[in-house]
């Protein structure tokens, strides 16, 4: 069973961004990358990268979205050694901010962002969040697969799983009833994989100023013994809490390299 053991609480690197501010106007933000450990992992796997809620424009000339230079960053940090090389990148959605970063909350397309991350790795698997839409899905790169209810295996033997979007009006964009929602997160975990990716995950059933889906967490709590992985809202420390027997960890707006823990093996 895949489980994260430590988490490094110190960003081994923050990378300069543009994001949408309340009042109109751009904040300039530092996007955090951490290293955590995990025991479980296949043995070949050297690394994992999980991130959500990359809302943002890079800070240079080009204004790509912000899981563009992410993407470069990775790769840049493996070949000075920082990280070793990505086996897989997992996405949890809301990865759009409009052109010019004078709203927040804006919907539109990244399409560009997953095509960035599939250069960059292996294998790409993903969920959309509420403020994502694909202009071309069925020109995804063959080592990139967007899940919605469904589970796939990557990396020889790691079995993931995903279901995109939130709990709210059918009628807007990536949101179902909670009872539909429900009934596909209970698709998922009944496959038994071992990462579960969502956008919008579990409250904190201890804390309750961590906020989530009640629902969602006591389908966790009841009936999943994997790591399910999520965003859509910010957590403080501990990003990292477990459900039942399973474990859940919020990557909203930061990155995390999960790394094998030798020590834990």
């Amino acid at each position: 069973m895949l489980r994260i053991t430590r988490i490094d609480l110190n960003p081994f690197f923050t990378l300069p961004h543009r994001t949408s501010g309340s009042a109109g106007v751009p904040l300039h933000n530092r996007l955090p990358f951490y290293r955590a450990y995990a025991t479980g992992l296949p043995s070949h796997v050297k690394s994992l990268v999980l991130t959500s809620d990359l809302q943002g424009r890079e800070a240079g000339s080009q204004n790509r979205l912000l899981g563009v230079p992410v993407a470069e960053a990775l790769s840049a940090l493996s070949r000075e050694g920082v990280i070793p090389a990505p086996d897989a990148v997992f996405l949890c959605g809301d990865l759009y901010d409009y052109p010019d970063c004078h709203k927040r909350g804006g919907t539109g397309t990244v399409d560009e962002v997953f095509q960035a991350f599939s250069e960059v790795t292996p294998e790409v698997v993903g969920v959309l969040g509420n403020h994502d839409q694909m202009d071309h899905p069925e020109a995804l790169p063959d080592n990139t697969t967007l899940l919605d209810g469904g589970v796939v295996r990557v990396l020889g033997n790691l079995n993931v799983g995903g279901v995109s979007g939130i709990v709210g009006n059918p009628n807007r964009n990536q949101r179902r009833t909670e009872d539909d929602f429900l009934t596909a997160l209970e698709s998922v975990t009944d496959q038994v994989p071992d990462i579960l990716l969502l956008h919008q995950g579990p409250t904190d059933p201890e804390r309750a100023a961590r906020r989530g889906d009640p629902g969602v967490a006591l389908s966790l709590e009841t009936g999943f013994q994997g790591l399910t992985v999520f965003g859509h809202t910010r957590w403080d420390w501990p990003w990292l809490i477990s459900l039942g027997v399973g474990q859940a960890l919020n990557v909203d707006g930061r990155v995390v390299v999960v790394l094998p823990d030798i020590d834990g093996e």
